[in-house]
């Protein structure tokens, strides 16, 4: 409601239709990601990676944990981006990748509540 009604925030028709949680998206194109953080969120909150392309031999690496993830076109991911360090170090062919985030500042200009950890108090 508050990005609606200020008007330098773009037009009402498109934010009517933006219909996503997140509050950004980064279209990454053809391009190897370094190991980072992402540090503009909070720490539990999710981003969403979702990679496409006619591409191969693709990993997503989790250095901090030693994980490292077959990324595939069609894949998928929820990241808690914030806390983990995270890299796309090599890849052949097209690949675009789309990251949806949210940003601590966008929720502090809106006044919109942040959120907290998910607990069981939520089920009580």
């Amino acid at each position: 409601m508050r990005l609606r009604d200020t008007p330098e925030t773009g037009s009402e028709e498109i934010l009517n239709r933006w219909a996503s949680v997140f509050n950004g998206v980064s279209i990454i194109s053809n391009r190897r990601t370094p190991p980072h953080r992402d540090g503009s969120s909070r720490p539990h909150w999710y981003d969403m990676l979702v990679t496409l392309g006619r591409y191969r031999d693709c990993n997503l690496e989790l250095p901090g944990l030693g994980i490292t993830l077959e990324y595939g076109s069609g894949t998928v991911v929820g990241i808690l981006g914030n806390v983990l360090e995270h890299a796309v170090p090599k890849f052949e062919g097209d690949r675009v990748c789309y990251a949806y985030f949210m940003r601590n500042n966008v929720h502090e200009w809106a006044k919109v509540p942040a959120g907290d950890w998910m607990g069981t108090k939520y089920y009580e």
